[in-house]
């Protein structure tokens, strides 16, 4: 008797886990389907979902961007009714007339760009044409607290940026004895410069360890002008301009060009540096 009761006592508890195991896994597909209805209304609804743009808020190369395909546009045809997806509210360009003859726009980008404050700037669009004209774009965009940009009216040609108004460095004849050898190094090396194929055919006129890769007869040499130095000094480091006249292999165009090297002194003067170009 005694037995029968506990074997029906541990049924019932058995029976009890078991009932408290299936609660406990609908509590929780429950809690699941709850959070999943959530999100469902949430996006349907548009709450807790970012709202859509082309450009966000504080990404300057999207704007930058967008002010270049509008130009683009814009130069292809001013009067493209296409244009009005690039405006604000409320805003028309006036009426305009495509080229004549083709002016399309082989390459542009911003060149300047001026803050005017509570969102709104002007960028500056550089707009180099098949045609080989250069034209400067002021673009007026706005940039809205969702992140949108559009373009607030018609925009303006500009002149281009002004030439800076610094004063070059201003090299001094080669001092010392040392200044025909120098003189003659950066001829040589100049020279090969231009027609050498790899870095070891200049190893004798380098110094040791360092390596600089030649233009592998893309230019002819024609003419060497002189060289000077920056700086005074007669000391054995040297920082050297040289100038030369030089020819386009293909093109037969003749270029003066200069040229910054660095010369260093061991036993005799080695050339230490090409300036802009890593050795």
């Amino acid at each position: 008797m005694i037995g029968e009761v506990g074997n029906k006592s541990g049924e019932a508890a058995t029976s009890m886990r078991s009932a408290i195991r299936g609660a406990g896994r609908v509590a929780l597909w429950a809690l699941v389907a709850l959070l999943l209805a959530r999100g469902f209304f949430a996006t349907v609804s548009g709450q807790g979902a970012p709202e859509p743009s082309t450009v966000r808020a504080g990404t300057g190369e999207a704007e930058e961007a967008f002010a270049v395909r509008f130009a683009r546009s814009y130069l292809a045809d001013p009067g493209d009714p296409a244009l009005a997806g690039f405006l604000a509210e409320n805003t028309a360009l006036g009426g305009g007339r495509p080229p004549r003859i083709e002016a399309a726009v082989a390459q542009a980008e911003v060149s300047a760009t001026e803050g005017l404050g509570d969102g709104k700037a002007v960028l500056t669009v550089a707009c180099e044409l098949r045609d080989a004209r250069t034209l400067y774009l002021a673009v007026p965009i706005a940039r809205s607290r969702a992140g949108g940009v559009a373009v607030l009216g018609a925009p303006s040609l500009v002149a281009g940026p002004a030439v800076a108004g610094v004063e070059s460095d201003r090299p001094q004849p080669l001092a010392g004895e040392g200044a025909g050898e120098i003189a003659l190094l950066a001829r040589h090396f100049l020279t090969g410069y231009l027609s050498a194929e790899s870095p070891g055919e200049l190893a004798y006129l380098v110094a040791p360890g360092t390596a600089i890769q030649p233009l592998g007869g893309a230019f002819r040499f024609l003419s060497f002008l002189g060289v000077e130095q920056l700086g005074f000094g007669e000391g054995p480091r040297r920082e050297l301009v040289a100038r030369i006249r030089a020819e386009d292999t293909q093109s037969g165009a003749i270029y003066p060009l200069a040229y910054r090297l660095g010369v260093r002194k061991d036993t005799r003067w080695y050339v230490t540096a090409l300036a802009g170009v890593a050795s």
